[in-house]
């Protein structure tokens, strides 16, 4: 198996990085740049998904904003949950990734802990993304993330354990929602060596 995902990556490298443009820069647009698209070509964007697009922010919000008790005390109590922190487009399991740690060592985070005095800041979590139920929704969103050349995460159900599925001012797409799954018995990858495509049960 491992020589099949050897051989297709071999395969599709040079057509994707032909597909794909080049770029002056080494860096991606993140939010608050210049470069971060506006509200209209966030609005273009939308018309092109099946759901309205999401604006994480982190779980503990909340417990900062006064009226809302009744939220703040919905976190307390789920906290610990990770069913519940999969439901959410800003929440991890692992709330380090939610934290950003800047060069000067300052920490931009939202702790459920506010007596320590911080102020809840947006951290790692992307401040936009696609909630993604079909194939479509992950194309629109490619191709966005690709325009504007912007920094862009997936998050699934679960997280990366190496913090890569979010990102300080990235644009995030959300697979939690992309549940369907169709088994094509006779698929072959289009122009795969020989002898690399996968056969069921190996």
């Amino acid at each position: 198996m491992k020589s099949f995902f050897l051989a297709l990556l071999l395969h599709l490298t040079p057509a994707l990085s032909g597909a794909l443009p080049k770029r002056a820069e080494n860096c991606r647009c993140i939010y608050g740049q210049p470069c971060w698209p506006g509200d209209a070509q966030f609005s273009e964007l939308a018309t092109q998904l099946s759901q309205p697009l999401v604006r994480p922010v982190p779980v503990a919000a909340p417990c900062y904003s006064p009226g809302a008790e009744a939220a703040c005390a919905q976190v307390k109590e789920n906290w610990n949950d990770g069913m519940w922190r999969t439901d959410q487009p800003g929440n991890m399991i692992n709330i380090n990734f939610a934290s950003y740690t800047f060069p000067n060592g300052t920490i931009s985070a939202c702790y459920i802990n506010t007596s320590l005095g911080y102020p809840c800041t947006q951290g790692s979590v992307p401040p936009i993304g696609v909630d993604a139920r079909n194939p479509q929704d992950i194309q629109a969103a490619i191709r966005f993330a690709d325009t504007h050349n912007l920094k862009f995460v997936v998050k699934n159900t679960g997280h990366d354990y190496l913090g890569r599925s979010t990102g300080r001012g990235a644009f995030m797409i959300w697979t939690h929602h992309l549940q369907d799954k169709t088994y094509l018995e006779n698929f072959v990858a289009a122009g795969a060596p020989e002898g690399t495509t996968p056969q069921r049960g190996k």
